[in-house]
This record gives structure tokens, sequence and C-alpha cells, in this order.
């Protein structure tokens, strides 16, 4: 596994540091590491989403990747990974609805983003409203970053009443106008 050491991160050059190879192994890696542990899912679209993401986000805010917003090497990794399990299941979500999966742009004006506090509180507000147990289980699989089978396991239900709460949770959010898709 890629590791950086504390004293370059983080790079100073956010764009260049996700096109370099150290970025692009960094995020085949961890897709490995999905798809080994759950062979069922397809995190390839998942990869390309979570570059484009990132090259668009950098080219809007070269800035993106600070000392602030992500204090490790370590932290980062946390949330590229997340990112990843994110983008694979909306990808499989289209793959159910039979939806084609949109090639990524690169275009930031295309991505979804969150750019102020007052809409991370509000999709925060609307979490908490969420009924359970569906809040329960998109806190513990987007903002705990928790492995699914072991959240499953701790909320005594399958990995599949697990995903079907989930993707409804993600649905009554996209109701309310607090997420867009990918």
């Amino acid at each position: 596994m890629i590791d950086i050491s504390p004293e370059s991160w983080p790079p100073d050059k956010g764009r260049d540091f996700i096109r370099s190879d150290t970025f692009a192994n960094l995020l085949v890696d961890l897709s490995n590491e999905y798809t080994v542990r759950y062979p069922s899912m397809d995190f390839s679209d998942a990869v390309s989403h979570v570059f484009a993401w990132f090259d668009g986000k950098l080219a809007k805010n070269r800035r993106f990747i600070n000392s602030r917003r992500y204090p490790t090497f370590g932290a980062f990794k946390a949330y590229l990974r997340q990112s990843l399990w994110n983008a694979a299941i909306l990808a499989q979500r289209k793959r159910r609805r039979r939806e084609e999966i949109e090639t990524p742009s690169i275009d930031p004006n295309a991505l979804a983003k969150m750019d102020s506090q007052m809409e991370i509180d509000i999709l925060l507000d609307l979490v908490n409203d969420l009924p359970e147990p569906h809040k329960t289980v998109l806190e513990r699989i987007f903002f705990d970053e928790g492995d699914p089978n072991n959240i499953a396991g701790a909320l005594d239900m399958s990995i599949d009443d697990l995903y079907r709460y989930y993707e409804e949770a993600i649905d009554m959010l996209e109701q309310q106008g607090a997420v867009r898709r990918i």
C-alpha cells in the first residue's frame, strides 16, 4: 500500500498529485482491496468517477487538498476510500435500474459539490431527520466509514437489508434535494 511521509503531506500542487502515478496507484490499490472484500461489486466505474471528481474540484480550487481538510495522508486515504465506496454504490444502483452509466465529466460545473458550511449543515439536519433504521445505516456507512459487513452485524440485519436501507436513505435525501447523482 502506498504511504506518504508526514513531511511531504499535503502535496504542494494537488492537481499534479492526483494526476501522478502515486495517486493512480493509490486509487487502484484501494479499489483492489474493495474488490477482494466485496467480489460481487464492480469498482471500475468508481475509480474513474473519483478521479474525475478530484480533477474537477482541483480545477476550481487548486488548494482543495490542504492540511486543514486532510491533516494527514491517512485522513485523505479514508476520504478517498469512502469516495470509492459511494461511487461504486451509485454505479451499482444505476446498473440495477438498467440506467446508462455516464462517462464522468471533468467539467467542474457538472460535478456535485458542497461549497458552503450552510449546505453541509442543511444536509446534516436532513440526515438527522431520516427515519430509523435509515438514519443509522446512512451515518454508519457514510460518516463513520464503517465496513458494511460489520455494520450489518452490529445492527442485526443482512447485508442486503443494509444496502436497501442505505439506498432508500439516499433516495429520501435526493427527493429533498439534498444530494445529487454523480
